[in-house]
């Protein structure tokens, strides 16, 4: 998980400024650290860095609000 996390957030610093460390558990919306549309970029990124697929049904909030749900679901597609 570890590594997965450290892109997500090196993503992030580079994409969005936001700097410090980010907590994987913290609601990066209510939190603001990304708005919906910085949502939809990380979506494409997770598919093109990590090489899955990202199905309508994997683009929700409880996949893409946390850092820690988002390496879960990065982790079910390459299991699959």
């Amino acid at each position: 998980m570890t590594d997965k996390l450290e892109v997500l957030r090196d993503y992030i610093r580079t994409e969005v400024g936001h700097e410090g460390d980010i907590d994987p558990h913290v609601d990066l919306l209510e939190s603001r650290i990304l708005d919906s549309f910085s949502i939809v970029q990380m979506a494409v990124f997770i598919q093109e860095r990590f090489e899955v697929e990202l199905d309508a049904d994997d683009l929700v909030r409880a996949n893409l609000s946390r850092l820690s749900a988002m390496v879960a679901m990065i982790d079910r597609k390459l299991a699959a």
